[in-house]
């Protein structure tokens, strides 16, 4: 093989490797968590010290902080909506284009698991994007349903912020009505979705998709705090009232508190395009189809 042959040859594949690189899909996702509490799955969840690093991720949605907050207090945006508008998709660091509701082709199977009472769908979008090699293309960050933190969060007396490290210390502070705790995590930030993670799609021969999602939870769970015997007496009707004790003579007293409890979705699937395809797990399930463009050209 002569050099002008090989150089030929060489332009071809570099050419074809870069229309490779630009081949437009449309993906639609459609994201629902399984109404059951985690006590209830009798398989085996891993719980313990789940990370999912989303530094380095597409952003894909955005959220808008509470703008009505006080110096003392958190700002935490509740939840987002399951049909993202355009006002929630993030444009920016990415080339990917936001489509619109008409191009949704799963809303009966959205419909169907709102009617249903175990299902809740939390996330339902459709957006274009090119699709690029395993080593190219980058994890796009999900994150879905209600911000636990939103429940975590509470004023407490002494202004003190109690976290999972020093739950068992909960008991020096006085409050005999429901204690919610503050979970304060580097990995989450002032954000606790009910899903968050990556979700990364490439293009290998076959497309993929290798998913690693944090589910949380908020659970509750009851602590009894132990104090001195103490005699409460009505002076008017002469009653005297004491409160339940232990054998020991001490007042048993029962603390709420909530908690987050989570759990790792991690799958790599690989698709077919056109093909509706179903991610399951113990907690949650994905539903998604991606589509060739026939132009390879975003949708306007």
């Amino acid at each position: 093989m002569n050099y002008k042959t090989l150089a030929v040859l060489l332009l071809t594949v570099t050419s074809f490797s870069a229309h490779a690189e630009q081949r437009w899909f449309e993906v639609e996702l459609l994201l629902f968590q399984r109404n059951v509490d985690m006590q209830d799955i009798t398989e085996h969840l891993s719980s313990n010290e789940i990370t999912v690093d989303t530094s380095n991720s597409i952003s894909l949605l955005k959220t808008k902080k509470a703008n009505l907050c006080s110096q003392s207090e958190v700002c935490v945006s509740k939840s987002n909506p399951v049909v993202i508008q355009k006002s929630q998709f993030d444009y920016a660091g990415n080339n990917f284009k936001r489509v619109g509701s008409s191009h949704l082709q799963l809303v009966a199977q959205r419909e169907r698991l709102e009617k249903h009472a175990g299902f809740k769908p939390l996330l339902h979008m459709a957006w274009q994007m090119p699709m690029k090699s395993t080593r190219s293309a980058k994890p796009i960050n999900i994150f879905a349903g209600e911000n636990l933190a939103s429940k975590m969060l509470t004023p407490i007396a002494d202004e003190t912020a109690i976290t999972t490290e020093n739950i068992e210390t909960a008991d020096n502070i006085a409050d005999e009505t429901t204690q919610l705790i503050e979970v304060k995590s580097s990995k989450h930030a002032d954000d606790i979705w009910a899903i968050d993670g990556n979700f990364k799609i490439y293009l290998d021969h076959y497309l993929y998709i290798d998913s690693q999602l944090i589910i949380s939870k908020a659970m509750t769970s009851e602590t009894a705090k132990t104090e001195q015997t103490v005699e409460l007496i009505d002076d008017e009707n002469g009653v005297q009232i004491a409160k339940e004790i232990d054998d020991n003579g001490a007042i048993q007293q029962h603390n709420q508190q909530t908690i987050i409890k989570e759990s790792l979705f991690d799958q790599n699937r690989r698709l077919r395009s056109e093909e509706i395809h179903y991610l399951d797990h113990p907690l949650m399930g994905i539903i998604v189809q991606i589509r060739k463009l026939p132009d390879e050209k975003p949708t306007k």
